[in-house]
């Protein structure tokens, strides 16, 4: 009989949880249902987490005797977070997480600490799964929420935590969305930040890879000259890296330096591949979208574009490496345009076969920024005006604004038809070799560049962000490919 009424109870609830998330399907927002049960992060008494597994199973309000040996005894969002911040061994273990929100804290303020590997954390499993089976999973649908939101008023705000920091570990997540994560100005701190994953450790052994996963919705108040503690609302490093594939960053909002994501320190890397920026914000100044202060990014099909704000798209004084990218400067009022580069003489910064534009009809696709700074066109860039810069020859000037749309799958769609006269297109194999000649001095990685490739296989150079084949021997500029003839 018991049985009978636990799967009841739980076809109720999956019922419950798919017509909220279907109702709120945009941005996400799932209400809870009434909760039978809550323990704080001591846990009971009788609660006691089983060591070294292979596995283990996570519902938001747990099952059983709540061990996380199995869906039927999982464990419940207080053990989850006892589990990640606590000292069991999770080197060799996956967690799988089912459908449902999981707060990382029961006050306001600094969210989950973790200093310690994970070999994965996956999400995306339905409330009806049962025993170990792994089978019944939909990342779209079953939406697993990593949440800030104390306070359950599904927003960001007084009251609510951040979500992760990580000072230490290599740690794998899948098919998460991160959401509602907030820090206030009072709780930032130089070396404990961060609405969202804050990753702060030693540059060699701390690291976050994050694959089809979502960062939304999430706001930090903390202010510029507090020892590099604003911006990053969705990714903030300080020494560590990120490694980024299918990530979307939506709607997030800084005070300044960096609406989603922010490095501020050469021990400080992020990868990107397949990547959509959009909806992201700040209140002051500078990157709007992506900020590298100083640090270095790899990017290849990645999409910038409809982030409201001052002081360009992506800035910074770090080193980049961009290919295969589109990057629209949303920032109407400004002159800064699409990309503010202020890279010193002694970084890196290369970028090949971009789309870079501004919706401003006077702000520069690309500004060299300073003194003593320093960039590389690899070419076959299509770009409206540049400042303090000489393109390549196979770059190709267009003044007018390009005529293309974001559409449902998260790529800036535009007709090269438009263009007329192109002063070159890339092959697949010239990106690459750009991309493997991209080693800044100052970064921890030696040979940055072929690290990238390495990290995404040089095949991926030859897909659009959508993952269609590009004709590998005349490829259209940006992350968006219509596959062109010869």
């Amino acid at each position: 009989m018991k049985n009978k009424l636990l799967t009841i109870s739980k076809i109720g609830l999956l019922a419950f949880t798919i017509l909220v998330s279907q109702a709120c399907q945009e941005d996400y927002e799932m209400v809870d249902p009434p909760m039978i049960t809550d323990y704080d992060d001591d846990l009971d008494e009788e609660v006691v987490l089983q060591k070294g597994l292979e596995s283990y199973f996570v519902t938001q309000f747990g099952e059983g005797d709540m061990d996380g040996t199995s869906w039927d005894q999982a464990m419940d969002v207080a053990g989850f977070r006892k589990l990640l911040s606590g000292s069991i061994d999770l080197s060799k273990s996956t967690i799988y997480m089912s459908q449902g929100k999981y707060v990382m804290s029961e006050t306001g303020g600094l969210g989950v600490i973790i200093r310690k590997d994970i070999k994965a954390i996956k999400g995306g499993y339905s409330l009806l799964s049962e025993g170990t089976d792994l089978t019944n999973r939909r990342i779209d649908t079953y939406k697993t929420v990593i949440s800030g939101d104390v306070n359950g008023n599904n927003q960001a705000d007084s009251g609510d935590c951040g979500l992760l920091l990580v000072k230490g570990g290599i740690i794998g997540i899948e098919g998460v969305t991160f959401q509602y994560g907030y820090l206030s100005n009072n709780d930032a701190k130089s070396n404990e930040c961060g609405s969202g994953i804050y990753i702060n450790g030693n540059v060699n052994s701390t690291s976050v890879e994050l694959t089809d996963c979502i960062i939304r919705d999430c706001k930090t108040e903390a202010v510029n000259g507090q020892g590099g503690v604003a911006g990053g609302t969705a990714i903030l490093i300080a020494s560590g890296s990120s490694k980024l594939n299918n990530v979307k960053f939506l709607d997030n909002a800084a005070d300044s330096r960096g609406g989603a994501i922010r490095c501020n320190s050469n021990k400080a890397v992020v990868f990107m591949n397949n990547c959509l920026i959009t909806g992201n914000s700040v209140r002051e100044l500078f990157g709007v979208g992506i900020q590298i202060s100083s640090g270095h990014i790899c990017m290849n099909n990645t999409t910038i574009v409809g982030n409201p704000g001052k002081g360009a798209a992506l800035n910074g004084g770090g080193s980049f490496m961009l290919a295969n990218s589109t990057i629209v400067g949303h920032d109407i009022a400004q002159e800064y345009g699409a990309f503010r580069c202020e890279t010193s003489i002694d970084g890196d910064t290369k970028f090949i076969n971009n789309l870079l534009i501004s919706e401003n009809s006077t702000a520069p696709s690309f500004i060299l920024n300073g003194a003593n700074k320093e960039a590389y066109s690899m070419g076959y860039n299509l770009y409206q005006r540049v400042n303090n810069f000489t393109m390549d020859v196979s770059d190709t000037a267009y003044p007018t604004l390009v005529n293309g749309n974001l559409t449902e799958e998260g790529v800036y769609k535009w007709n090269i038809d438009q263009i007329g006269q192109v002063g070159g297109y890339a092959t697949k194999q010239a990106v690459i070799n750009a991309v493997k000649s991209f080693n800044p001095a100052a970064s921890p990685m030696v040979n940055l560049g072929e690290v990238f490739v390495e990290w995404m296989g040089e095949d991926a150079f030859g897909l659009d962000q959508r993952g269609v084949t590009r004709n590998p021997d005349k490829m259209q500029m940006g992350a968006y490919d219509a596959v062109l003839s010869n």
